[in-house]
């Protein structure tokens, strides 16, 4: 075989290549799960532009070990809007998710604690297991809890989008809420699922005006906080991730409404109800908090948190 025809083969590989990648990404960018081939394991290998999500060293969710806390004096008080807010309620056949409206009224705004900047509301998504024992993305001393809401913002100092902020450093804020079951309904969350039955199919959707954001954040004064990424493709590790000491209580039965909702627009095939990356390496990173510990160390200005436990509440036979 000639030189030249050895050239044109491997011109003719190369396009092919391209074109596939672009094809897959494509795909992938829609079909991508949680679970199985197509899970977070493979994200990274799968689409090349998602490599960080496999070779990142900032990435999240991770287990919040209380032992592993250091104490930040510095850390100040987190601020959020007191305003309510428009947006539609989606069913993305992955998850649930409150996608915010841009709109002329004053937006939902949250800053202080770790953030130097001033953080714009554009998304709320809501994560779930199939049982009381998983659910969450982030763990706490090794253990999960049924249900995650994450407040997502974007540095609007910097940036006029979402889009923008998210490869950028310092881009993007999340504030992780963790959720207990209880008896009672909680009836500020069910104020944000309360039309979940015209969301029951993918694809689907639901306008919602007048959400009270600050209806479902417990207090505000003790958080956990680390550097990470997004938890789904591309993974950009431009997070700062917030999670709250607190946890929202919500009911069986309404965390049963989430549980049935469907990942198709025909069939009965559940939603991706494990739609939770699972855990990540923290690669050494450090995680601060302003809880403060009960016992002080005096040749560090640090303090390691050793008193805080996991909420006791939380138990592995809890009602599924």
């Amino acid at each position: 075989m000639d030189s030249w025809r050895l050239l044109e083969i491997a011109v003719l590989s190369l396009i092919i290549d391209t074109q596939l990648d672009t094809v897959c990404g494509t795909l992938w960018s829609e079909w991508w799960t949680y679970s199985g081939v197509s899970g977070a394991e493979y994200w990274g290998k799968a689409n090349k532009a998602w490599i960080i999500c496999s070779k990142g060293k900032y990435q999240s969710p991770i287990n919040i070990d209380p032992k592993s806390l250091v104490h930040d004096p510095n850390l100040k008080r987190l601020n959020v809007s007191q305003n309510k807010i428009k947006g539609i309620l989606l069913n993305t056949g992955r998850d649930l998710k409150l996608v915010v409206k841009d709109t002329d009224e004053k937006p939902f705004i949250f800053t202080g604690g770790p953030l130097s900047y001033e953080y714009t509301l554009f998304e709320i998504k809501i994560h779930f297991g199939d049982n009381n024992t998983r659910g969450s993305e982030h763990s706490i001393g090794g253990k999960m809890f049924p249900l995650e809401i994450q407040l997502y913002g974007f540095n609007a100092e910097i940036h006029k989008n979402s889009t923008q902020a998210l490869n950028s450093p310092n881009g993007i804020a999340a504030i992780s809420i963790l959720a207990l079951v209880s008896e009672e309904d909680n009836i500020n969350f069910d104020a944000l699922i309360q039309p979940i039955d015209k969301v029951h199919f993918k694809g689907s959707s639901i306008a919602i005006d007048g959400f009270s954001v600050n209806a479902i954040l417990p207090p505000l004064d003790y958080f956990v906080t680390y550097e990470g990424s997004l938890t789904q493709p591309g993974c950009m590790e431009t997070v700062t991730w917030i999670i709250l000491n607190k946890p929202l209580h919500i009911s069986f039965s309404q965390l049963r409404s989430l549980r049935i909702l469907n990942t198709s627009n025909g069939s009965q095939h559940p939603l991706s109800t494990n739609n939770f990356r699972s855990i990540t390496s923290g690669h050494g990173r450090l995680i601060r908090t302003n809880i403060k510990s009960k016992v002080k160390d005096d040749d560090c200005y640090t303090m390691k948190l050793t008193s805080y436990e996991v909420n006791k509440q939380f138990k592995q036979d809890s009602p599924k």
